[in-house]
């Protein structure tokens, strides 16, 4: 059996880190306009989101145009509706991070 669990990406200038089992898969980015924020929505097997045994994953959100490091991974993009503006998720995975 598998489970859906909703987390919080803050569009900050640095990388959110979350403790997700090594099997998570990220399913759906989206901008929340009431909460002015990204969200993502995670798979896991139920049984390994009981654990707390999983390891720590950093993500960041970046505007359209905004300078990415080399070697972060494209998770997925979301729309503001209300505003002309898209937000970019990435796994921040084995590479230095720039402001």
């Amino acid at each position: 059996m598998k489970t859906i669990h909703k987390f919080e990406v803050p569009i900050v200038e640095k990388a959110v880190s979350l403790r997700l089992c090594d099997s998570a898969k990220v399913r759906m980015v989206e901008y929340i306009t009431c909460a002015k924020s990204i969200f993502m929505w995670v798979e896991v097997p139920a049984d390994e989101a009981l654990q707390n045994n999983g390891s720590e994953r950093l993500f960041r959100v970046f505007l359209s145009g905004s300078g990415i490091p080399a070697g972060a991974v494209f998770v997925g993009s979301a729309v503001d509706q209300y505003h002309p503006e898209a937000y970019h998720l990435y796994e921040i995975t084995g590479c230095v991070e720039s402001k």
